[in-house]
């Protein structure tokens, strides 16, 4: 198996099939998980906060690594690389990058390099007021430092919260609440080797292995699920001023 890319999502994925695929084809299978980043070091995004963790943990499950090479083309027999080299692959997983989804270049307005429209505070399009976005289609600064809401559900779930409330508030004449999230964490699975888990934009890293592999299953079976059907828990989790991570 070939993954394309060794982004967040890229390293997630290869983490986990080495296990996935022995327990199809058996534990004396042959198996193969290769990464292919194009930049010079696996989790370009993540910074070198936590990449001793994930060359640690990617070593110990058997994942290669090829950095400084791009796919440039993909076929039934594997993928071919910029220099022309081929690696056959049974099966290629794409993670290479992200775009907002289409309907967002129909709004008016700036866009970044992802395609997300530029918000102002209140998350109304830049150059749409009428329109406020949320979620991986706009680019809102979560503090006062420069730095802008990623393409995560940690953002996105704050982002719903306040785009939700002021497009209702503004139809019935209620004040609209500014958007703010300054505490930033990551938490990247691992596989069975565990999790890393870091905190701030320089991701210091707080957690790692089986202790932050509990805060990842937290975190995918509890935090991001929606709340009971129940009207006061959805309300009291619809209140743009609620806290995710505290």
């Amino acid at each position: 198996m070939v993954v394309a890319g060794g982004g967040f999502t890229g390293i997630e994925t290869a983490a986990d099939m080495p296990q996935r695929l022995r327990a199809v084809f058996g534990d004396s299978a042959d198996i193969r998980v290769l990464i292919v980043e194009q930049a010079a070091d696996i989790g370009p995004d993540l910074g070198p906060g936590p990449r001793p963790v994930i060359l640690e943990a990617l070593g110990a499950l058997g994942v290669e690594i090829r950095t400084s090479a791009r796919v440039s083309a993909i076929d039934a027999t594997g993928v071919t690389l910029e220099g022309g080299e081929h690696i056959a692959a049974a099966t290629v997983v794409w993670t290479a990058g992200a775009r907002a989804n289409a309907l967002a270049a129909q709004v008016p307005g700036e866009h970044d390099r992802y395609g997300r429209l530029v918000s102002d505070a209140e998350l109304r399009a830049s150059e749409a007021p009428a329109i406020f976005v949320a979620g991986d289609v706009v680019q809102a600064a979560t503090d006062d430092l420069g730095n802008v809401a990623v393409m995560s559900c940690q953002h996105a779930l704050s982002l719903g919260r306040v785009a939700g409330h002021n497009a209702a508030a503004e139809l019935v004449g209620l004040p609209t609440a500014r958007y703010s999230q300054p505490k930033y964490v990551t938490c990247l699975d691992l596989g069975p080797w565990g999790a890393v888990y870091t905190e701030g934009w320089d991701r210091q890293v707080k957690l790692r292995g089986q202790e932050a592999k509990a805060l990842k299953r937290a975190i995918n079976t509890q935090w991001i699920y929606p709340p009971a059907a129940d009207r006061d828990a959805a309300l009291a989790l619809a209140d743009p001023y609620y806290v995710i991570v505290p």
